[in-house]
C-alpha cells in the first residue's frame, strides 16, 4: 500500500537529517585519522559551527545536477559535473578525476588503478540525497545509489551507500532504529564482507557487550590502516547508532570515540538519527543551531542556511514521487519549482567497452568495443568516424551504420602506437563521430598511455664477500662469521639466497645520475616495461625469483616547467634521482600506501630523467609513483608523456 507523509513531516525529517549530516561532520572533522580510542566527552562548541565537509558538498552538486539536468541524469552526467566541479582529489576523488580526465568513464573510473581507495568513505557519505529524495521507497534509490558511487569505488562501497540511503529512506516511516537497521541489512548479499561486519556489530549490540567491546572487534575482524577505508567505519556508524539509545550527543560522542574517518562517521550517524528525531527536536530540546553551510564545490548554492537546502530537497522529493508510482504520497504539499522530469539526450550515445584495463601499451595491439546506442524513434543511417590521437592507429576508422530505434550495435576495435613513434602520452582520447540526416553527434573515450620504463637488472650479492679461491678448496671456512652469528645461518644463507642492499652501488652513481652505462654485463641491457597501473610489484613484472636491485629508468616528458608533488609509495627500500639529483631514499620495508613518501620538486619542460633503484628483499616489492599538481589538494597530473629511449625510438 502507498505510504502517506505530510509535507511539514516530510520537511522536518529532511530538514533533520542534513542538520545532523552538518553538526555530525564538524563535530568529528578535527580528529579524522586519529586510531586511538578517542572517549571524551563532546566539545559542545563544535555543534553550532559549519566547517567544510566533502560529505556534503558532493550531494549539493547532485541536487543542483537534478535542478539542472532532471531525474534521468546518468552516471556520465555526474561524472562531468564531478571533474568541472571538485576543487580537490584526495583518495579515489584524485583518481576519478584522472581517469575521468583521460577519456575512462563509471564505471570503469571507480575501479581502475585505484587500488587503495577503491572501498573508501567517499561514497557511503554521499547517502543521504537518495535516502530524502524518496522517503518510504528505499529501493528506488538503487539506480541513483550505483551511478554516484561507481564514479570513484566499486562494488562493497556502493553497497555501504545503498545500505545506509534504504536505511535513510525507510527511516521517513519506521522510526525503530534496531528494525530499521535489519530491513536495510536484509538488501544486502549476506556473504559480502560489507553485510559481514553490519551483522557483527548488530550481532554485538543483541548480546549486550560495550561498545569499546565491539570496536575492537570490528577492527580486529574487518580494520584497515587507512582511516577512510569503509569497511570499519560503516561498522562504526552502525555501533553509534545503536549504542547511542537515540540521544543526539552521545550517538555523537561515540562514533567520535571510534577514532578513524570521524568526520564521516558522526555525520552519517547523526543524519540517520536527524530523519528519526526531526529538525523541531533537534534544535528545540536538543539545542542544536542551523550552522549554515560552507560549500567548496563550484555551485551556485556556497552558503545559505540548511533549512533552505532541504526546502529544495524536498520540492525534489516532490518531483520524484510524482514520477514514480511506489513512492510516498506527501499531502499538504506547497507551491513549489518541480526539477525537470525530462533529461535531453542526443540522438546517440557512444559508450567504449574493454578487453581488460584500458591501457595502450607500446607497440602492443588493445581492444576494445566500441557501442552505438540509437535513441531515436526511426530506422537510421549513420556514418562513424573515429579520429585517434596523433601518433595512434585505430581499426576501422570509419563504418556505414544503420540502426533500428533503441538498437545498440557492438563495433570491435583495435589501437595501437604507429610505427616509429618514440613517445606514448598518458592521455589517450578518440573522437566518435555520427552523420546523417539527424545531423551530428560525438563523443570521446580513451586510452590510457602505459608508463614505459627501462629496467637494468637484476643485480645480485650474496650475505658475504668470499676471497679469490680456485673452485677446488672449500669456501664455507672462509666465510666470515660474525659475533653471535651460526656458522650454519650464515653457510644456508650463503646457500639458498640472494641479498639485497640499496646502500650497495651496482653501477655508477655519482650525481648527475642519468643513465645506466653498458658495460657488457646482460643486467646493463635494459627491458622495456609497460605498466598500466600507477602501482607495480617488481616480483611481477620480471622474471628473477629471490632478493635482488633494479634500476628503473624512465624519460618523462613535461609540457611546461611545473611544480610537482611527487607521491611515492613503496614496501621496500628505494633511491630516487630526479635528472641526476637524489631526491629521496629509504633502506627501510613498509606497508605500501599510494604515498608513502612525499618530495617537492620542479619538473623541466621537455625531458625529465627519473631512476628509481628498487630492492626486492622479500616476495613482493611493491611501488608507485604519482605527480600531483603541488598546491591542488592531492589533484594529479595526467598529461605527461613517457618517451622512448634513443635505442629503443630507433627500432
Amino acid at each position: 500500500m502507498k505510504q502517506t507523509i505530510s509535507y511539514r513531516e516530510y520537511f522536518d525529517r529532511v530538514y533533520g537529517c542534513f542538520l545532523g549530516k552538518c553538526i555530525g561532520g564538524t563535530a568529528g572533522g578535527p580528529s579524522e585519522g586519529r586510531k586511538e580510542l578517542l572517549d571524551f566527552p563532546l566539545n559542545e562548541e563544535l555543534l553550532h559551527v559549519a566547517l567544510p565537509n566533502d560529505d556534503l558538498d558532493l550531494q549539493v552538486m547532485w541536487l543542483e545536477l537534478l535542478e539542472e539536468r532532471g531525474i534521468g541524469i546518468t552516471a556520465r552526467d555526474m561524472g562531468q559535473a564531478f571533474y568541472e566541479k571538485v576543487p580537490y582529489g584526495p583518495g579515489e576523488y584524485g583518481y576519478f578525476l584522472k581517469n575521468y580526465g583521460r577519456g575512462i568513464y563509471p564505471p570503469l573510473s571507480g575501479r581502475y588503478n585505484n587500488r587503495y581507495y577503491k572501498n573508501g568513505m567517499g561514497c557511503p557519505i554521499r547517502s543521504e540525497i537518495w535516502g530524502c529524495l524518496f522517503p518510504g521507497a528505499p529501493e528506488r534509490t538503487r539506480h541513483y545509489v550505483e551511478m554516484d558511487g561507481s564514479l570513484d569505488h566499486e562494488h562493497d562501497s556502493i553497497e555501504a551507500e545503498y545500505f545506509l540511503a534504504s536505511m535513510e529512506a525507510d527511516a521517513f516511516f519506521v522510526h525503530d532504529r534496531r528494525a530499521l537497521i535489519e530491513r536495510a541489512l536484509s538488501r544486502l548479499e549476506p556473504e559480502t564482507k560489507i553485510a559481514r561486519v553490519l551483522r557483527t556489530t548488530l550481532d554485538a549490540y543483541d548480546a549486550g557487550r560495550s561498545w569499546r567491546e565491539t570496536r575492537g572487534e570490528i577492527l580486529r575482524g574487518f580494520g584497515h590502516s587507512d582511516c577512510t577505508n569503509m569497511y570499519q567505519n560503516m561498522g562504526f556508524i552502525l555501533l553509534a547508532l545503536l549504542w547511542g539509545e537515540g540521544d543526539f550527543r552521545e550517538t555523537i560522542r561515540i562514533g567520535l570515540a571510534c577514532g578513524y574517518d570521524t568526520d564521516c562517521i558522526c555525520a552519517s550517524a547523526a543524519s540517520v538519527l536527524g530523519i528519526l528525531r526531526g529538525a523541531e527536536r533537534l534544535l528545540g530540546e536538543d539545542g542544536m543551531s542551523d550552522t549554515g553551510l560552507k560549500i567548496e564545490v563550484r555551485t551556485r548554492r556556497r552558503t545559505g542556511s540548511i533549512a533552505d537546502l532541504a526546502r529544495d530537497v524536498c520540492a525534489a522529493g516532490m518531483t520524484m514521487a510524482d514520477v514514480f508510482p511506489d513512492a510516498a504520497e506527501i499531502s499538504g504539499r506547497p507551491a513549489f519549482t518541480p526539477i525537470p522530469t525530462e533529461t535531453p539526450r542526443p540522438p546517440f550515445t557512444i559508450a567504449a567497452e574493454y578487453e581488460g584495463d584500458p591501457v595502450l601499451r607500446y607497440a602492443e595491439t588493445t581492444r576494445l568495443t566500441l557501442c552505438i546506442t540509437s535513441a531515436l524513434e526511426v530506422r537510421t543511417d549513420a556514418a562513424l568516424t573515429i579520429t585517434p590521437p596523433e601518433g595512434v592507429l585505430v581499426s576501422p576508422s570509419a563504418v556505414s551504420l544503420t540502426l533500428a530505434p533503441g538498437e545498440t550495435i557492438r563495433l570491435p576495435l583495435t589501437a595501437r602506437t604507429a610505427p616509429g613513434v618514440g613517445r606514448l602520452s598518458q592521455k589517450n582520447l578518440f573522437r566518435a563521430a555520427l552523420e546523417g540526416d539527424f545531423g551530428r553527434c560525438e563523443d570521446v573515450f580513451g586510452l590510457v598511455g602505459g608508463d614505459v620504463w627501462y629496467r637494468y637488472g637484476p643485480f645480485l650479492m650474496n650475505n658475504r664477500e668470499l676471497p679469490d679461491l680456485p673452485p677446488h678448496l672449500r669456501y664455507g671456512p672462509h666465510l666470515a662469521v660474525g659475533e653471535g652469528e651460526a656458522r650454519d645461518d650464515v653457510l644456508r644463507d650463503f646457500h639458498l639466497s640472494n641479498f639485497a642492499d640499496i646502500r650497495r652501488p651496482f653501477v655508477p652513481e655519482e650525481e648527475p645520475f642519468t643513465a645506466i652505462a653498458p658495460d657488457g654485463r646482460a643486467e646493463c641491457r635494459p627491458q622495456r616495461l609497460c605498466l598500466g597501473e600507477d602501482l607495480f610489484d617488481l616480483a611481477e613484472i620480471q622474471s628473477f625469483e629471490g632478493p635482488h636491485t633494479d634500476y628503473l629508468v624512465r624519460y618523462l616528458e613535461s609540457p611546461e616547467e611545473r611544480r610537482v608533488e611527487l607521491a611515492l609509495g613503496h614496501t621496500a627500500p628505494f633511491r630516487l634521482w630526479i635528472n641526476g639529483v637524489l631526491v629521496g631514499e629509504s633502506d627501510k620495508s613498509a606497508w605500501w600506501t599510494c604515498e608513502n613518501r612525499h618530495f617537492h620538486l620542479t619538473f623541466r619542460r621537455g625531458v625529465n630523467v627519473i631512476i628509481l633503484k628498487c630492492a626486492q628483499v622479500s616476495d613482493h616489492a611493491k611501488y608507485s609513483f604519482i605527480p600531483r599538481i603541488e598546491g591542488g589538494r592531492w589533484r594529479q597530473w595526467d598529461d605527461f608523456v613517457s618517451l622512448l629511449s634513443e635505442e629503443d625510438a630507433d627500432r
